[in-house]
């Protein structure tokens, strides 16, 4: 599998072989396509938001972790 800097550098070789028109394009379809995802997401979020409520007692939670941190796990250590 190639790395994530291998394939940027082949992106960015084959743009730079495009008429600036078409490297225009190319980039406003990727912009497009980022926007779609962030449209999907943030729709998604606020239709499955508060879902969860009445299923945790926020409160108590945030106790627990507090509590929890309290609590050592290497052997020998006290605070």
């Amino acid at each position: 599998m190639l790395s994530a800097e291998v394939v940027n550098d082949e992106i960015i070789a084959k743009l730079k072989d495009l008429s600036e028109e078409s490297r225009k394009a190319v980039l406003e379809y990727i912009e497009c396509l980022k926007n779609k995802r962030k449209d999907k997401t943030i729709k998604l979020l606020k239709k499955t938001s508060g879902g969860w409520k009445g299923l945790v007692d926020a409160e108590k939670l945030k106790c627990d972790i507090y509590s929890d941190r309290l609590i050592s796990t290497r052997a020998g250590v006290k605070f």
